[in-house]
């Protein structure tokens, strides 16, 4: 179970902090030993944060907290609360806003019904501390933190096992353009909101461990999860759960069960679901093989933005397959709105529809410019299109700088054709 792996990877932190400390801080290599016992007390978690705080304080000329503060007429819980109100400033300056949060959370919780996760924290801030605490920090602004947020959803998460507060701690960690983005953390949570059968915790951790975020990559894992969840209704799960089906990843490759998966997501409107619905109806992929079923399937999924859909139809529509009359425009359209998704093979296929009229107008210069699109995501054969426009010169001015400079480009990118060109005008 995800507890006894914390658990373990708690030891071995305790234990690299033991040495750490054993030299520097003798009170600190005693007590860290409490963190082992099979039942820890909140009292003796933020007794370590009263002298972390406490250190940290008188490091920043803070000496008179000795007269002021007696722990004889308060809490231990009581004392390191008082030091972080009252000095509240100081510390936003010493401690990086991460440690901050977690000091809060831990000095406020009143009960303790999840040791191995608190402990795991308390550890983060005495590696902290004895590591890194002479770095150099950014001030924090006020007005940037709303700790009290945070500590209300870490008290419901710890104290009350709240799923739905685990899970949202989860998110918190996992906001990648957030400055609290630890995964190590984020797993943590999702996983003890998994371990409560919360769906959307599981679905995360599937995609975790299907594409190796913070965790070694197990399909089998992945598959796991996603299971768990889609039988509680998730959507996006079922999805996923079908494409592993479909590609036999984690499990042996069976098609009926995909599309029995597919099926359901798609009624849940899962996009997705319906383009590979389309695959397999195109294809005959356990089923008998239906263009027009294909057809809908295809037109659902890009009506809803999907956006290998959109790019699908616009080809369906252009050479006329499926069952459906051949419509330039219609085609057009969809490519359009591929492209608008940066869909880079739509940018070639735009870029190839205007530069040879295939709507009825050649348009160079429209040609031109989704060609550029296609070749700054790196596409080489639009590199190699954009070297024969300016090498033929239809519609516009010949210009072999520019078709010197496009050949380079796509013989860089290994086309060959690019390369025998290059060597034939680097001859004239």
């Amino acid at each position: 179970m995800y507890e006894q792996m914390l658990a373990k990877r708690n030891k071995e932190r305790i234990d690299s902090l033991q040495n750490l400390t054993q030299s520097e801080n003798t009170w600190f290599a005693q007590n860290i030993k409490l963190l082992t016992f099979t039942e820890v007390t909140l009292t003796t978690l933020q007794k370590i944060l009263y002298q972390i705080v406490r250190g940290l304080l008188k490091e920043q000329q803070q000496r008179h907290l000795q007269i002021i503060h007696s722990e004889q007429f308060q809490s231990i819980q009581e004392n390191v609360l008082t030091l972080l109100a009252e000095y509240d400033d100081v510390l936003r300056d010493a401690i990086p806003e991460s440690i901050y949060i977690l000091v809060w959370q831990i000095s406020s919780l009143e009960k303790l019904a999840s040791r191995i996760a608190v402990v795991d924290d308390v550890l983060d801030i005495v590696e902290w501390y004895f590591r890194h605490q002479d770095e150099q920090l950014p001030i924090l602004d006020e007005e940037d933190l709303d700790h009290e947020v945070i500590i209300d959803l870490y008290k419901e998460a710890v104290e009350e096992q709240d799923a739905d507060a685990q899970y949202q701690l989860g998110e918190y960690y996992n906001a990648r353009e957030g400055e609290h983005f630890q995964p190590e953390k984020s797993l943590k949570w999702f996983e003890l909101a998994a371990l409560q059968n919360h769906a959307d915790a599981q679905y995360v951790l599937g995609n975790f461990y299907f594409e190796g975020m913070g965790v070694e990559e197990n399909d089998s894992l992945a598959f796991s999860y996603y299971e768990k969840a889609a039988l509680q209704g998730h959507a996006d799960a079922a999805n996923n759960l079908a494409d592993m089906y479909f590609n036999g990843e984690g499990v042996p490759q069976d098609f009926i069960l995909a599309k029995q998966w597919f099926d359901y997501a798609a009624k849940k409107n899962v996009a997705e679901a319906m383009f590979t619905l389309g695959i397999i109806y195109e294809q005959g992929l356990g089923v008998e093989a239906d263009v027009e079923a294909a057809f809908n399937a295809y037109k659902k999924s890009a009506e809803l933005g999907y956006v290998e859909a959109q790019y699908r139809l616009g080809g369906t529509y252009l050479e006329g397959r499926l069952g459906q009359t051949k419509e330039v425009n219609r085609g057009l359209f969809w490519y359009e709105r591929a492209a608008e998704q940066y869909h880079v093979d739509a940018f070639y296929d735009l870029g190839y529809i205007w530069s040879n009229g295939l709507t009825g107008i050649r348009n160079i210069e429209k040609g031109i410019h989704w060609f550029k699109q296609a070749a700054i995501q790196g596409d080489a054969d639009a590199k190699l299109q954009l070297g024969h426009i300016y090498n033929k010169g239809e519609g516009i001015a010949r210009n072999l700088k520019e078709a010197i400079k496009w050949y380079g480009l796509a013989a860089d990118a290994g086309v060959a054709e690019a390369s025998k060109i290059l060597q034939e005008l680097k001859g004239l």
